[in-house]
């Protein structure tokens, strides 16, 4: 029987006495049709009455199930909140984070036996990650540091958007910031056959997106392998269901970008630094203006998210003192294959 610990159903909400509702939409990260018409146009540009969106960037990594609790926390605060003041549960927010180890699947991947173990988590069982089946959508991937995760919170409703165009901004504005920010050169998003996600080549992936919706509110979002530390995690998954595509980081890309070029090395960006030079690419692509969480101002729904996201915090860091910290790498002598 798969322990119970491996599955996130239902979790333990940081906001107090809220329901556990299930969500009611998930949008898939796994492929769509290259041959389908393009429908977005190339920028957002978003009601004039909403907010600014807040971004928080944390500084150190956060266990799984501390960054689902937080998103799920979020979402419930802000439907709570507009019960009894339509006015309230507009503000929106961008969490930037890395996790601890942790291999996650979407619910559209469907296991042989949901009484067993998912045949990816065989492969890891061991290994110094856990395992999580969620609810966004697509299929196996690896979380941990060295990677930038992005949850966006967003009410699409309110912004006017589809979900169809939320996906497509959002994977154009990762290939954008990698093209022009970083000036790489060949950058696919999506893969030539329609694969949602940022490739460097048809065989190389370093970006990938999925997402879930709930009273069309955004959560999860995408996952941009910074440094190469998350690639030797990766290898020991089938990622995404892609047989023939790898796993590469934005480090790596650098690097032999500049040694083909016969320039000197250039500046590895940190993790941090990636979230906030996405800021202005957020902006640009959904039409709004963002901002950090800890400027001032925002009312009622923005000190809560301060609150709740402080909780958070201070959690991950229990949690990851009692953990013993997290692996740098996986341990194959205990692996089970």
């Amino acid at each position: 029987m798969r322990p119970a610990i491996r599955t996130v159903r239902t979790v333990a909400r940081l906001s107090r006495g809220l329901s556990t509702s299930q969500t009611t939409l998930t949008a898939s990260s796994s492929s769509q049709s290259p041959s389908s018409p393009p429908t977005c146009s190339t920028s957002s540009i978003a009601p004039r009455n909403l907010p600014p969106i807040r971004y928080h960037v944390f500084n150190s990594p956060l266990p799984y199930t501390v960054g689902l609790e937080l998103q799920n926390g979020i979402i419930e605060r802000r439907l709570k909140a507009r019960e009894g003041d339509k006015e309230r549960g507009k503000q929106d927010v961008i969490l930037f984070l890395e996790h601890t180890p942790t291999y996650t699947t979407g619910r559209r991947d469907n296991s042989p036996n949901p009484d067993t173990l998912h045949p990816e988590e065989r492969k890891v069982q061991n290994v110094g990650a856990s395992f999580h089946i969620t609810k966004r959508g697509g299929q196996v991937t690896y979380h941990g540091p060295g990677q930038l995760v992005g949850y966006p919170i967003l009410d699409l409703n309110a912004m006017e958007l589809s979900t169809r165009c939320y996906v497509d901004y959002l994977q154009r504005l990762l290939a954008e910031y990698c093209s022009e920010d970083m000036a790489l050169q060949n950058i696919l998003a999506p893969h030539p056959d329609g694969h949602v996600g940022v490739f460097s080549s048809p065989t190389e992936k370093f970006a990938s997106i999925g997402i879930h919706l709930r009273h069309r509110i955004t959560s999860h979002g995408f996952a941009m392998n910074i440094t190469p530390e998350p690639i030797k995690w990766f290898d020991l998954v089938l990622a995404c269901g892609l047989a023939d595509v790898r796993a590469t980081s934005l480090h790596d890309l650098l690097e032999t970008a500049s040694a083909g070029s016969g320039l000197l090395p250039p500046v590895l960006p940190s993790v941090q630094g990636v979230a906030e030079g996405l800021v202005p690419r957020f902006q640009k692509a959904y039409g709004r203006e963002v901002i950090r969480l800890d400027e001032p101002g925002g009312g009622a729904d923005v000190e809560e998210l301060r609150e709740v996201i402080g909780l958070a915090e201070r959690e991950a860091e229990r949690v990851v003192k009692q953990m013993g910290g997290w692996r740098s790498e996986p341990d194959l002598s205990k692996r089970v294959l």
